[in-house]
């Protein structure tokens, strides 16, 4: 029997008795999108026209643990970035160091958000400091 028949086989017996023996892979493609989608600087907005799909879709995929390939080539070419080599199970891509690695990060950009009060925008000077970087008088 060939590879794919032994797959075939194995998947079927296994549906068939509840039990799946495949090893499954500890990716979470979900929060891996949202780092790419960070390191991008591409807003659930922005995905969704890419992908031609609503937002609230980009928001479902983004909870996700795995999605189909079909999805995952899709926001790979939205993205720019090929996800499939996070199931790679070539040594060289599976167990690459930083330094050997193909895919290397340049920088990182870290963004933060922070709700203030009013009142603790006062205290910080907020308006005026963003005025004051608005009009280039900023640091």
């Amino acid at each position: 029997m060939t590879a794919v028949g032994d797959f075939l086989r194995d998947w079927h017996v296994g549906r068939l008795n509840g039990i799946w023996n495949m090893k499954k892979s500890n990716v979470y493609i979900g929060e891996v999108i949202k780092q790419v989608m960070a390191e991008r600087q591409v807003t659930k907005a922005e995905l969704a026209r890419r992908l031609e799909v609503r937002p609230q879709s980009v928001d479902y995929l983004l909870t996700r643990k795995s999605i189909d390939t079909d999805t995952l080539y899709s926001l790979s070419l939205a993205l720019d970035y090929d996800f499939a080599v996070l199931y790679s199970i070539k040594r060289e891509h599976a167990l690459a160091t930083d330094e050997e690695s193909p895919f290397k990060v340049g920088s990182a950009k870290i963004s933060l958000e922070i709700e203030l009060r009013p009142d603790e925008m006062l205290k910080l000077n907020l308006k005026q400091k963003i005025a004051d970087l608005l009009e280039g008088k900023g640091k």
